[in-house]
């Protein structure tokens, strides 16, 4: 069986270089990684997990929180899940899975009897309970949201402004003025999600900053009722000519409630969406649209995760927020009224 030695050895770095790529403890450069990545393929080298655990006193589990008994649709978290778990697996660790609905005492009962060696807290809200404790107890941990204050822990997220001035600028630009906004229901607003608070905020700001006027209606939380409000904001739309969507099952339901309309898409009303990357795979939306992008979100906050398990010690670095950069799809769904 191929050791750490050996992989050194067949991408001709030292030790300690692979095992910062195994980790995530250190950065290291492109071609290096490229090496050694081969090295590992080449020779069918595997993590001895157990061995690790044991030398490093780790747990090797990360748990991850996430509050599936609120407004929020559960089944929109379990991408994430499944993308936390991903990353997590690739760099050697599993995941504990944390659905309590006392939230608080399931992080002090796994931090208390050390099952994990750090957590990641989805569905961060502003006022978000778990962070009071989260941030008193010695135990690194990463929020997969960015709440207003963080209080000290360290967050990663899409950057909900960039996101808004992406979809605002691109509706400007081809001549649209008027604008329909399709947001989050009054519930989710109500129960203080970080994103939903982000987006609408960042919207609003950017539509007035561009001289647009934006009408603004909540989606409700019963999808079963969502086409019929759908379809009303359309027929009451007066003369908005484009529609933003920051709502997932909006963005599903909405072709049927166009074809009740009898509207189409470009010709009639212009349409973009802020909506899950898995909702744009397995469907197919045919609209012009920034995805949630769980894959690339997941993998930078594990990897904030692995650099304070390496370095628990060191405060150098400050609290890291990260905002990753949004991606904007055209897909032909606005119309060009400059023409």
């Amino acid at each position: 069986m191929a050791t750490i030695g050996d992989v050194a050895r067949e991408a001709g770095v030292s030790r300690s270089t692979v095992s910062s790529v195994l980790t995530g403890r250190k950065p290291v450069t492109p071609p290096t990684r490229e090496r050694i990545e081969a090295a590992i393929t080449k020779l069918n080298f595997t993590v001895n997990h157990g061995a690790r655990a044991l030398a490093t006193s780790r747990t090797m589990v990360i748990g991850i929180v996430v509050q599936l008994h609120g407004p929020e649709f559960a089944l929109a978290m379990a991408p994430w899940v499944f993308e936390l778990s991903d990353a997590a697996h690739a760099q050697g660790y599993d995941v504990l899975l944390l659905t309590d609905s006392d939230a608080v005492d399931a992080i002090k009962r796994v931090t208390r009897t050390r099952r994990v060696d750090g957590l990641v807290l989805l569905s961060v809200r502003d006022e978000d309970i778990r962070l009071r404790v989260v941030s008193s107890l010695d135990i690194p941990a990463v929020l997969l949201g960015l709440p207003r204050d963080s209080r000290g822990v360290d967050a990663v997220d899409l950057d909900f402004g960039a996101a808004a001035d992406r979809l605002i600028q691109h509706l400007h630009d081809k001549g649209h003025r008027d604008v329909l906004f399709a947001r989050r229901s009054v519930k989710m607003f109500a129960s203080g999600f970080a994103f939903v608070r982000r987006f609408n905020d960042a919207l609003m700001a950017r539509a007035a900053e561009a001289g647009m006027r934006l009408q603004a209606f909540h989606c409700p939380d019963d999808p079963e009722h969502l086409p019929s409000v759908l379809e009303q904001a359309l027929r009451d739309r007066g003369t908005a000519t484009a529609l933003v969507l920051h709502d997932d099952a909006a963005a599903v339901l909405l072709p049927t409630a166009l074809i009740h309309t009898g509207l189409s898409v470009p010709e009639d009303i212009s349409v973009v969406s802020l909506h899950s990357t898995e909702l744009s795979r397995s469907l197919a939306l045919p609209f012009t649209s920034i995805e949630s992008d769980s894959a690339r979100i997941s993998k930078a906050t594990v990897s904030i995760l692995m650099r304070r398990l390496a370095e628990p010690e060191s405060t150098e670095r400050g609290v890291v927020h990260e905002l990753l950069t949004p991606r904007l799809t055209d897909r032909g769904s606005v119309k060009d009224l400059t023409r």
